[in-house]
């Protein structure tokens, strides 16, 4: 025997709907407005975008990379000034007119990267090392395309924060979590996080030639419980623990520098 939904009863599930959408909202609202001021009086993007202006003091000269630049470019409007060339690449195109003056984009995979070799000073990535499936091909490439003693500035979340964590296990069920529950309209990539602890970064990058000169914890408000007043509370209390007893394994998220060798073997 066959259930059918009747009007009435879709007419009941389209309001209790709406109405859990309103109160995730309203929790959103408050922790936005109400808590995240009070207690991270500093954003995470604005530490971010710190961190990367102070690596970068480059008088106008030299050639900027940002690697997986998205179709905003956040890493070249923020450093293009201080480099003579900016170029700019990414897994998908970029439409022009969303390009910084002076420049330069190329599409490119992450197992090739458009580009000569030894052309670039600084190659600056924001939220990209996460999603490579294979890093080890990556950083050959970005070895290939880098400077002897040139740079990569770049942010990594960490495999074992418990973001990064629900991430992994929720696969393929990822993108509905964030849309219906966290509702976000951030891009949805997969992820793999498989040089996202200062180990693998050590091995995959010193692999490549580069010696990883910064790795240090970068600690966030939990902007993704922030649906739930009191989910947002607990992971205040827990960000402040890890941070008191100096579980730096347990961050949200880090700063790395690396540096090529100006001798690979």
């Amino acid at each position: 025997m066959h259930s059918k939904t009747t009007p009435h009863h879709s007419a009941r599930a389209a309001v209790s709907r709406s109405l859990a959408g309103r109160f995730l909202d309203a929790n959103t609202r408050f922790c936005r407005k109400q808590l995240k001021p009070r207690l991270y009086p500093v954003s995470h993007m604005t530490a971010l975008n710190c961190w990367y202006e102070r690596r970068v003091n480059s008088p106008g000269t030299g050639a900027l990379l940002e690697f997986g630049c998205g179709k905003d470019l956040p890493l070249t409007r923020l450093l293009g000034a201080r480099f003579a060339e900016r170029y700019a690449t990414d897994i998908e195109d970029v439409p022009v007119e969303v390009l910084p003056p002076g420049v330069t984009f190329r599409r490119c995979s992450a197992q090739r990267i458009p580009f000569d070799d030894a052309t670039f000073d600084v190659v600056a990535i924001r939220s990209v090392v996460e999603h490579l499936e294979y890093p080890a091909e990556t950083f050959a490439e970005l070895f290939r395309v880098t400077k002897p003693g040139g740079r990569i500035l770049m942010n990594l979340p960490n495999k074992w924060d418990y973001v990064s964590v629900i991430a992994r296990l929720s696969g393929g069920s990822k993108s509905n979590i964030l849309k219906s529950v966290v509702r976000t309209d951030m891009d949805d990539f997969p992820v793999f996080y498989r040089c996202n602890t200062r180990r693998a970064m050590e091995e995959v990058a010193g692999h490549a030639g580069f010696d990883v000169t910064e790795f240090m914890p970068l600690p966030s408000q939990p902007s993704y419980l922030s649906f739930f007043v009191p989910f947002y509370l607990a992971g205040v209390i827990y960000q402040l623990t890890i941070g008191v007893l100096g579980l730096d394994v347990l961050q949200p998220s880090y700063l790395v520098g690396l540096r090529k060798r100006t001798s690979h073997s």
